[in-house]
């Protein structure tokens, strides 16, 4: 499995095999997010997808293979704005882009995290999905830990933090939350969430007030994050033809 670059595609470029593919994943993850990975079955993800098993078992031969290319969509998917956050950004817009995108991404929250909280508990049984949770950590960790390591170098982090370590508490700060918001969606909003991973980074990250509120409205200016959309098949085939790297 790889990681997608971040090249754009659009809706014409989509050819109908990619398009049947991306549909019966889209049912694949819904299943997923439902019923779980032990549980999730071809004939349940067809009906979910809308076509027959017979196609699903022709773009799919065994269902562990369909289950490890439907987590591996999802990576794709994330990777898309992962990707936006590095370049000649800021580095401290983009540790406070990524939490924002984190916390939003480009699908609504429930639908995300619901399926991303069956790949953690599933990491547990299977060697070969742990692997692919792995992937997916490093996916996030990499930009953040890399833009810790450009404030590291300038001298805007806290005399002895370290990036690696930082970043990983920043991760499962991030993570924790996520569940107490899917557990407790009236009392843990993804607002709830933002607020208090923005406070805990600032803290940590030894920055001051005005210069936090800058960075926090320069890495939101992209207002569509606050508002992502439905996952669909399309969105997905998109990301299908994205060209991988390694």
């Amino acid at each position: 499995m790889t990681i997608a670059a971040d090249h754009r595609t659009d809706a014409a470029d989509i050819d109908l095999a990619t398009r049947r593919r991306a549909e019966i994943l889209d049912g694949a993850i819904r299943v997923i997010s439902r019923d779980g990975v032990v549980a999730a079955k071809l004939k349940d993800i067809a009906r979910e997808s809308g076509v027959s098993l017979g196609l699903v078992q022709h773009y799919f031969d065994t269902r562990e293979n369909l289950i490890d290319e439907t987590f591996g969509a999802m990576m794709r998917v994330i990777s898309r704005e992962g990707a936006h956050r590095v370049g000649d950004e800021d580095p401290l817009e983009v540790v406070y882009g990524m939490i924002r995108l984190h916390v939003y991404g480009t699908v609504a929250f429930p639908e995300r995290w619901g399926f991303w909280s069956e790949l953690w508990a599933a990491s547990g049984r299977s060697e070969r999905i742990r692997g692919l949770a792995t992937q997916i950590y490093e996916l996030w960790a990499r930009p953040l830990e890399a833009a810790l390591r450009r404030l590291s170098a300038e001298g805007r982090l806290p005399s002895g933090a370290d990036p690696r370590r930082t970043a990983t508490g920043i991760l499962a700060l991030m993570d924790g939350l996520s569940i107490r918001t899917l557990a407790e969606p009236g009392a843990f909003a993804p607002e709830v969430m933002l607020g208090i991973l923005t406070e805990w980074v600032t803290t940590q990250l030894g920055v001051d007030a005005d210069t936090a509120a800058t960075a926090i409205a320069a890495s939101g200016r992209d207002g569509r994050l606050s508002d992502p959309p439905a996952l669909t098949p399309e969105l997905i085939a998109a990301a299908l033809l994205d060209t991988p790297t390694a």
